[in-house]
């Protein structure tokens, strides 16, 4: 899972949110869906291409458009 995230940001030009991504794929594997919304079945989910470049992030604030965004929605920066 941990190689089809970083393809998958890679391939979209995203970034992957600065902390990581091990709690993320703990909570998925646990739940066996999206932690952030139990209809999205799949991750890396179809709706984070949408997502990312309308919001700067996708909901589970997983994949980021940038770093500058992410420092400047999450840190105020």
């Amino acid at each position: 899972m941990r190689r089809a995230l970083c393809d998958f940001a890679r391939d979209n030009g995203f970034v992957i949110h600065p902390k990581g991504y091990d709690y993320y794929i703990e909570s998925y594997t646990m739940f066996n869906h999206c932690p952030c919304d139990k209809t999205r079945q799949s991750c890396p989910c179809p709706e984070a291409v949408i997502e990312v470049p309308r919001d700067g992030h996708c909901l589970c604030r997983l994949f980021w458009e940038s770093y500058n965004t992410f420092q400047e929605q999450m840190l105020g920066k």
